[in-house]
């Protein structure tokens, strides 16, 4: 495929609000927990699977697996690395694996968070970022990253936000899933940096635009951000 050719991403509500994920992207959802990330990650997976994409899982956290289904992982590349390698071993052989599938590959990431606590600096985890996500965008492939909302200094989260295509705010209550674009490169419209969201029980994203809506998402963004 070429570069910027659009992808679906499991979900068209999302392809809708983004105007489709593009080859080169890298998508980086911030959350408060990995269990949010996985509601999106699964369904780009299972796109990705029918649409016979080349998909490898980069497992090195030690948080419980983002893919445990086996009829899917029976078509995905688990490639395992050790954090405490150190970053240079750790980046190096990363790279390497990228480097062997080559362009048009897709992957799914562990928590970058983790890097924190074995690094003991969420900076070295924005360095093994920006020198990993131009790589990734070189070779036209698509990249889906979780981090930990409150984890991070403003400086660790600035070096990702200036490097990657796409991040994106997920919040959750008991009831409602909530999607707020922060970033999206080299593509806009009137309603793209608005929230969005959707009841947990219908699962279709859709625009927050009446005041109630409004009111509802703030009040979930402010206490989410209280327990961060």
């Amino acid at each position: 495929m070429a570069a910027f050719d659009k992808v679906k991403s499991g979900i068209s509500q999302l392809d809708e609000i983004l105007d489709y994920i593009r080859m080169g992207d890298n998508v980086v959802w911030e959350v408060s927990d990995v269990e949010e990330f996985r509601m999106f990650a699964l369904p780009f997976v299972a796109q990705a699977i029918n649409d016979k994409r080349d998909i490898v899982y980069i497992r090195f956290a030690q948080h419980p697996p983002i893919l445990t289904q086996p009829d899917m992982l029976a078509h995905v590349q688990v490639a395992e690395f050790d954090p405490d390698a150190g970053f240079e071993s750790f980046t190096v052989a990363i790279h390497d694996e990228i480097t062997r599938h080559g362009k048009d590959a897709f992957y799914v990431f562990d928590c970058l968070s983790e890097l924190q606590s074995v690094w003991y600096t969420d900076l070295m985890m924005g360095n093994f970022f920006r020198v990993t996500c131009p790589y990734l965008f070189e070779l036209d492939t698509v990249a889906y990253f979780p981090i930990l909302r409150g984890r991070h200094s403003f400086d660790a989260i600035a070096r990702i936000r200036e490097t990657t295509q796409l991040l994106l705010n997920v919040y959750t209550n008991e009831k409602w899933i909530y999607l707020h674009p922060v970033k999206v490169w080299q593509r806009n419209s009137e309603t793209m940096f608005l929230p969005h969201g959707c009841r947990k029980e219908e699962g279709e994203l859709h625009l927050i635009d009446d005041g109630v809506g409004i009111s509802r998402y703030y009040q979930t963004v402010h206490e989410i951000r209280q327990q961060s």
